[in-house]
């Protein structure tokens, strides 16, 4: 007579039902697990953003060095400009300048810990971009010039006093002294301009003529982020790291290797796009 397998007292009947059971409370603890580590992220995102918030002042400061005398676009208002211009009428060759060393200091600290986060996977790309979005984007250049001095710059005046150009070194000094903080921070510039790619944020000038300097660089960009990964986690993140390296070839031209990049045919018409709509209203 055959055994009914459905007997409690059935010894593979209490197995099937202790496997089931583990089965069960496994999927509750990786379910916990996904939910704690979304709760965390969340947490660190509020923790960046508020942070991000009250470096208003010194990201400001830091825009005015980078940038040239003759600029028109800054972050700071009117009055705000002119008092930095009086301060650096002030700089002396003799002794550091300490409001513009303090700036860079606290925005490329706040810059430098949230690309650390994103490269040892704590934070996403796209938990970070809203923090800072488009319009750190759009003022990073003259950060990039202080982070990377072979940045080429189409905006030079001859309004620039040598005593701003010697801030400007001063500053670019420490970062040298500090080249582990300022890879991260180009590597963090490099994510949140390729998700801003990604999700069209950007006029389409700017990205052409990213991804126009990206024809070059880009496999240099890529090659930096997954080395630093790979320094920060080791071996184990290697997944990882090819995964960021990847996702900076979004700000890059798609091609047969690239199928995620930019399409050259949408990026002319987002930009007849966006050209009609800048012309109609401003006529």
């Amino acid at each position: 007579m055959n055994e009914n397998i459905f007997d409690p007292n059935n010894s593979n009947f209490l197995t099937a039902i202790a496997t089931a059971l583990l089965v069960l409370v496994g999927l509750v603890q990786i379910f916990v697990l996904f939910s704690q580590r979304k709760q965390t992220r969340i947490a660190l995102t509020e923790q960046y953003r508020q942070l991000w918030n009250s470096l208003k002042k010194h990201w400001g400061n830091v825009v005015f060095i980078g940038r040239e005398n003759g600029e028109y676009y800054q972050v700071l208002d009117e009055t705000s400009i002119n008092a930095l211009k009086e301060e650096v009428t002030k700089h002396r060759l003799d002794t550091p300048t300490i409001w513009a060393l303090e700036s860079i200091q606290k925005v490329c600290g706040t810059l430098g810990e949230v690309s650390t986060r994103v490269l040892q996977g704590h934070l996403k790309v796209s938990d970070i971009y809203p923090i800072f979005g488009t319009e750190f984007l759009r003022q990073s250049r003259p950060l990039r010039q202080l982070l990377d001095p072979e940045y080429s710059n189409s905006y030079h005046t001859d309004e620039t006093t040598e005593q701003h150009k010697h801030i400007r070194a001063e500053v670019q000094d420490w970062l040298v002294y500090h080249d582990g903080l300022r890879r991260r921070c180009l590597i963090i510039i490099d994510l949140l301009w390729a998700e801003a790619a990604r999700l069209e944020d950007l006029p389409p000038d700017d990205v052409r003529s990213a991804a126009d300097a990206k024809t070059h660089a880009g496999k240099f960009n890529r090659r930096r982020v997954f080395k630093e990964a790979l320094r920060l986690n080791g071996i184990t993140k290697v997944f990882h790291a090819l995964s960021l390296s990847r996702f900076l070839r979004k700000a890059e031209y798609s091609s047969w290797s690239n199928w995620t990049g930019i399409n050259e045919d949408r990026l002319s018409s987002l930009n007849n796009e966006w050209t009609k709509r800048l012309l109609r209203d401003r006529y």
